[in-house]
This record gives structure tokens, C-alpha cells and sequence, in this order.
């Protein structure tokens, strides 16, 4: 079977219908519109395996006739991330001689779907865990199952706040979070017919809060770090993309995906500037060890109280007390509302490597590929299905998420 490519095609085809229903996140939510910018064919040579991704800030106002108040008009700023094809995972499986002659079709459901789906979900995971430490919004309360709709309308108003695109919008959700609405639900809705489908699968699926509700089974934990208590900001004045604080001994440790607030530090308009009159709050980007009495966070957004690309209502003063969200060491389930654009994802083929039969598969949904090595001691075959993919956060304050 191994050495007939029109099987590796049908193998690889297979493997991508499964791949594209198994994880809906990647394959129909997130947006791929720059996936063919990477490797892409410029003169006979191929581009490398990253691109850079501009993120516009909004532009500067001025008051009266007068062009850009009397001074030079600004250089347009743009932000840039880079959408890197760093994710790279295979499913591996080995045959032998007798199993080889298997009917393909037997071995699709048989062996295939369940390595696929194993696959699938494990690439799922990754982007979600990735997106949600990307995210800096947060509501809910941590280590309570939300179980009105009115947590799900905070997540909508924290997007609103940041002039997140109104359609589409995405929420995945717990099955615990699915439990508890179906359950809530019960005495707040009409039975028309979405409400009926609800009570008959026990799913509360459909469009509520101008989102599209996902139940996902991949949704990520995100563990605190051993000191959320008695931080402090050490330094006034402070603005960028990292923040030195004090309150902390060697050896405590602060990890990626961790949310806080800082006293006295508000968010703002996008575009305006104006305070808002909820605290910002700023997600830890790396995982993060203190050495001494102070340590260096690095956090997202950057801290910038100008305009344009104002995150902040005021750099934080000396001495400002951090309020992270959730206790020390625990971990807090995150459900996830966002928009396509918020995240951004590429996949590629990975070549067929000489000595090996194989395909290379490249479809709209989802790119793999299928390549097979035999052994003539023990005349057996092996096969790995190959899945190359990069992710990026675009517009990290385009997403928002929800603690349980």
C-alpha cells in the first residue's frame, strides 16, 4: 500500500477532511489570509518560512485649520508580529506486511481517524493556549463556572470597548460553561426552534452576546505563578513593553498568560484616548523567575499613554499595587470570545524527504503531508503524516477571555 502514490493521496486527503472537522478553531475561525505570503514562489526562489504581519495604530487628530496643528504631520506607525511556521507535529504509525493489504477504507476508520483526531486536537490545543496567553482581557470569576449570560455580555462589551469588528464573532466554551447555560437557560428562552434543538441535544450552541457559540473540548489552563500578592510597581514613569516591579523574593515565579491590573492605571479609547473607567489590565508574555527584589515583567499590551497606539490613561506611579487575577499556583480553565482577526494562522506542506514515498497535500482547510519508509528486516512500513503551521497574535485586545 505504502509505495502506490495514488493511496498516499487519498490518505492525505483523508487525513485532511478529518484534520478540518476535528478542529474547527484552526481551520474555519482563525484568519488565513496571509498563509500565502510564507514560502512563497518570488523569481525561482522561495521566500523564507516566517512573514511580518503590520498592525496599523490608529492616526493622529488636530484641532482647527491649521494642518497637523502647526508642526509636521506624523510618520504612519505600524506594528509588526512575526507569523513563524514553528509548530511542527506528526502522527507515526507502522505496518506490517499482512496489515499493508488492508482495505483502505477499514483503515481510515480503523487507524487513521483516531491518529488524525489525536493530531488534530493536539494542534487545536497549541493555537488556543497560544491565543488565550496572547489575550489580556479577562472576566469571569476564577474558579467559578460562568452560568448566566450576563459574564458572556462583559466579554462582549470588553471587545466593544476595543472597536473589535461586530461580525463575525466567536465565543468556545467549557463543556462545564455548556452544562451550566443549558441549565440556566431553561427559564430565560421561548422554545422556538434554536431552544428546542437546545433541550434535545444538550448543547447550547447558536448565536448569543453577537457570537457564535463553540463547545471545545481544547480549551487550555492557565497556571499562576507562586506570587500574585503584595506586588508592587518599583519606579514611576514606566512605559513600554516590560514593567519592574517590586514585593518579590528570588526564586518567585511569574508565567505567561498570567492577568493584571495595576492601581490608578486605567484603559482608554483606541482612538480617542479617553479613560475608560475600568482598570487596563496587562497579560504576561514569557514565564518569568525572580533573582532578586525586584524583576522585570515582560507584558502585552506595551504601556503607552500618547496618542496615537494610547494603551494607557497613565504610566504607572512608584509603589502602584498589581491585582493578578486567580490565586498563587492555581489553575483557571479559559473559555475564549474573539474575533477572526485578533489571531492569524499559516499551514504548509512539509517537503517529501528523498528516499521515502509520499504526498503533499495543500488544500484551502488544512496542508500535510504523507510520506512512507519500509524495512526490509522486519518487513514492516512506517508512515507519518506530517502537519507544518505558524500562529500569531495580531490584535491580542480583539479577543477576550472568560475564567472558570
Amino acid at each position: 500500500m505504502a509505495n502506490d502514490l495514488s493511496v498516499h493521496q487519498i490518505i492525505a486527503r483523508e487525513a485532511a477532511a478529518i484534520l478540518e472537522e476535528s478542529s474547527p478553531f484552526i481551520s474555519k475561525l482563525l484568519d488565513r489570509s496571509r498563509e500565502s505570503d510564507i514560502a512563497k514562489e518570488l523569481g525561482g526562489y522561495k521566500t523564507g518560512q516566517s512573514v511580518k504581519v503590520k498592525v496599523p495604530r490608529s492616526g493622529a487628530v488636530y484641532d482647527g485649520a491649521t494642518f497637523a496643528g502647526g508642526g509636521s504631520a506624523p510618520d504612519v506607525v505600524e506594528d509588526e508580529v512575526d507569523l513563524t511556521l514553528d509548530i511542527h507535529k506528526h502522527a507515526a504509525v507502522t505496518f506490517t506486511a499482512k496489515e499493508i493489504l488492508t482495505d483502505v477504507t477499514d483503515w481510515r476508520e480503523r487507524v487513521l481517524r483516531p491518529q488524525i483526531s489525536t493530531l488534530a486536537a493536539t494542534m487545536e490545543a497549541e493555537m488556543i493556549l497560544r491565543a488565550v496567553r496572547a489575550t489580556s482581557s479577562v472576566v469571569g470569576t476564577p474558579g467559578t463556572v460562568p452560568s448566566t449570560m450576563k459574564t458572556f455580555s462583559q466579554a462582549r462589551a470588553a471587545l466593544n470597548k476595543q472597536l473589535a469588528p461586530a461580525d463575525p464573532r466567536y465565543c468556545l466554551m467549557s463543556s462545564d460553561v455548556n452544562v451550566e447555560m443549558v441549565d440556566a437557560s431553561k427559564a430565560l428562552f421561548n422554545p422556538n426552534a434554536e431552544i428546542a434543538k437546545m433541550f434535545r441535544s444538550g448543547l447550547f450552541a447558536g448565536m448569543a452576546q453577537g457570537a457564535e457559540f463553540y463547545e471545545c473540548q481544547n480549551l487550555p489552563t492557565i497556571t499562576n505563578g507562586n506570587k500574585v500578592a503584595s506586588v508592587v510597581v518599583s519606579g514611576g514613569s514606566q512605559v513600554g513593553s516590560s514593567l519592574l516591579v517590586g514585593g518579590v523574593t528570588s526564586g518567585d515565579t511569574f508565567m505567561k498568560g498570567q492577568v493584571f491590573t495595576v492601581a490608578g492605571v486605567y484603559d482608554v479609547h483606541p482612538l480617542t484616548g479617553t479613560a475608560y473607567n475600568s482598570l487596563k489590565q496587562f497579560v504576561i508574555t514569557a514565564d518569568t523567575t525572580a533573582s532578586t527584589t525586584t524583576v522585570s515583567l515582560p507584558i502585552y499590551p506595551a504601556i503607552d499613554t500618547s496618542m496615537p497606539g494610547k494603551t494607557a490613561s497613565a504610566s504607572p506611579a512608584n509603589s502602584a499595587a498589581l491585582v493578578f487575577v486567580g490565586a498563587a499556583s492555581t489553575a483557571y480553565t479559559q473559555n475564549l470570545m474573539f474575533v477572526p482577526g485578533a489571531y492569524t494562522a499559516a499551514f504548509k506542506s512539509p517537503k517529501v524527504i528523498a528516499g521515502c514515498e509520499g504526498y503533499m497535500f495543500n488544500a484551502g482547510g488544512m496542508a500535510l503531508t504523507v510520506q512512507t519508509f519500509g524495512n526490509g528486516t522486519t518487513l514492516t512500513e512506517s508512515t507519518r503524516i506530517d502537519v507544518l503551521a505558524g500562529f500569531a497574535s495580531v490584535r491580542g485586545n480583539h479577543g477576550c477571555r472568560i475564567v472558570q
